[in-house]
């Protein structure tokens, strides 16, 4: 596809997906999507980009889309670090998350001290190779997409994290989905997750937001 052909088609996308994710988020998160842009590197302090000066320029890109869209949703014009975990180094009073395909950014915020955790996530609904599938899909999974389950499975753990939680294994989440909606289970801990997703423009888009 040519790069021209390939920037209309990512600009639709994203307005289908800021659609979507109004419908997925509760009123008082505010969830948007950007396409990455390398020009967004001039837009970074210059602590920010420090922090991935050394990376490939296919990094620096998606983290400087990052955190112009994380601004924009936060309104908020400070640098975003990065915590040990390799989540951004939210502002004092909010939670949220961000995620990224190869050419979306999506993000997903709120201030409301009712919500603790938030976990979001994109990918492709390419199909996996059965060795990938092994890798993500439980026994009792097998009658899901292996990456519909992979992008339930990254948002769940994006709150889980958030919340504090060990390092999970694919095989350490259980989930089940109908219908646009999904429960996860971390499996060894019994703690269950209630989840939103939807499937446009070949990417499925997975929110969690969990409550106090």
């Amino acid at each position: 596809m040519a790069s021209s052909t390939l920037d209309r088609h990512v600009r639709s996308a994203t307005e289908e997906i800021d659609r979507a994710l109004r419908f997925l988020a509760p009123p008082t998160v505010r969830a948007r999507s950007r396409r990455i842009d390398g020009a967004d590197w001039e837009a970074l302090h210059e602590c920010e980009q420090q922090l991935v000066a050394a990376a490939v320029a296919k990094r620096r890109h998606e983290f400087a889309t990052g955190r112009v869209l994380l601004r924009h949703v936060l309104g908020y014009e400070g640098p975003i670090g990065i915590e040990p975990s390799r989540a951004p180094s939210w502002p004092a009073g909010t939670r949220g998350s961000l995620a990224h395909d190869r050419h979306v950014a999506v993000a997903a915020v709120t201030r409301d001290p009712s919500i603790i955790a938030i976990g979001i996530d994109v990918e492709p609904t390419a199909l996996l190779s059965p060795e990938m599938a092994e890798v993500i899909l439980r026994p009792e999974e097998r009658s899901l997409d292996a990456h519909l389950a992979f992008a339930l499975k990254e948002a769940t753990y994006k709150a889980w994290s958030a919340l504090g939680g060990r390092v999970l294994d694919h095989h350490d989440v259980l989930v089940a989905a109908q219908d646009g909606r999904f429960r996860a289970l971390v499996v060894k801990d019994g703690v269950p997750f209630d989840g939103a997703y939807v499937t446009i423009d070949e990417r499925t888009v997975a929110l969690v937001v969990v409550t106090a």
